[in-house]
């Protein structure tokens, strides 16, 4: 055919042609034989007991089946006769794509196998764990498996930059010997970013809190919803708006983490008038004590209730006493009802709560003293 004889740009439309037909040949190949593969060694892979198999092969397979349709391109390309800027440009770009499809092998393949390995690992040590130790078990593994992708993503994102401006042909050495005092002022720039990152790094290592935790640092208190890259957002218990404080402040300055609590302390001055008699005072302290140490969850040896002091306008009983519950949540109601309970012990024994008074005593020849309350309105 004379058309496919003619030429563009310095090749005949049949060499064209012919290069799009080994793309295309290549493509449906690839295809092909994913899916072959693909079945044989998914078969293969659930025969086996451990998961790390299935991970090499779900993460390598299809980055696999993209550089085989780089390098056909690669190959194709012989075929056509191009300028040698063009030819140089388009070498690195298969260069790089190349590149690419390996880290972002590296990627996939650290994912799937830190959570195979972290899987496993809470399979095997949640045996003869209560529930609270379970939900305390998984919580730490996740935290540790977001920790190593987190880092891991973060080398495998760098050496893929600095791999591929250096196949690009930039030589990163000379940008930053030339940047100088450019340099300086890059380095106060992203001074603080890096140790917003550095702070999400340290959260994670210590495990001061996670995602879901309730907690109190500074003047905010309220659930972390999420922890980013240089802030973390807290969802604000007060009026349920979200705060999101810098990540490096949690270096230097303390947090209350309320959650993973078992053991409580409720810690209670009761305020008795001055005209209950000693012995009812001790009456009551007795049957205080009865009520707080029958309860199970009650731990007898963190427990006080006694006399504690005289005070200015009334008889002060404690009662402070620790208890192993199941979360901070149940607690709250917990408290509410072992108030109640304690009310009624008052009730029963027909002893009031003190209210704060003071008598004022007028010396005779003084002024009286008048209140200014409302004005009645006049009949008439």
């Amino acid at each position: 055919m004379e058309f496919m004889d003619h030429e563009f740009m310095g090749n005949t439309y049949s060499a064209y042609a012919t290069f799009l037909a080994l793309v295309v040949a290549t493509i449906i190949a690839t295809w092909i034989a994913r899916r072959i593969v693909n079945r044989h060694l998914t078969l293969w892979s659930e025969k086996t007991a451990t998961k790390l198999d299935d991970v090499v092969v779900k993460g390598v397979l299809a980055p696999a089946s993209w550089l085989v349709v780089v390098i056909g391109v690669k190959i194709a390309k012989e075929g056509l006769t191009l300028a040698e800027g063009l030819t140089m440009w388009i070498d690195r770009l298969l260069s790089v794509a190349s590149i690419a499809i390996l880290f972002v092998a590296a990627h996939r393949v650290l994912n799937a196998t830190t959570e195979a390995l972290c899987q496993s690992y809470f399979e095997r040590t949640e045996k003869g764990k209560s529930p609270a130790e379970l939900i305390l078990l998984e919580a730490a593994v996740k935290r540790v498996s977001r920790q190593i992708k987190e880092v891991g993503n973060m080398v495998i994102i760098i050496m893929a930059a600095l791999t591929v401006l250096s196949n690009l042909g930039v030589d990163v050495k000379a940008i930053w010997a030339s940047l100088g005092i450019g340099g300086i002022a890059l380095v106060v720039a992203v001074k603080d970013p890096l140790t917003n990152i550095v702070g999400r790094v340290y959260i994670f290592s210590t495990g001061i809190f996670d995602q879901g935790h309730f907690i109190e640092f500074g003047e905010w208190s309220g659930t972390v919803k999420r922890i980013g890259v240089f802030r973390t957002s807290v969802e604000l218990f007060s009026d349920m708006t979200t705060v999101t404080i810098p990540n490096a402040d949690f270096v230097n300055k303390p947090v209350k983490n309320y959650f993973g609590r078992t053991k409580f302390m409720f810690k209670w001055d009761l305020d008795v008038p001055y005209n209950i008699p000693a012995e009812r005072l001790e009456e009551l302290v007795e049957q205080l004590k009865i009520y707080i140490n029958s309860k199970p969850e009650a731990v007898k040896e963190a427990t006080w209730v006694y006399l504690d002091r005289l005070d200015k306008h009334s008889k002060v009983v404690r009662v402070w006493f620790k208890a192993g519950l199941e979360d901070w949540a149940t607690s709250l109601h917990y408290g509410s009802a072992t108030l109640g309970e304690i009310q009624r012990i008052f009730a029963r024994m027909e002893i009031d709560f003190a209210f704060p008074t003071q008598t004022l005593h007028l010396e005779p020849g003084e002024k009286t003293l008048k209140f200014a309350g409302p004005v009645e309105p006049e009949e008439g």
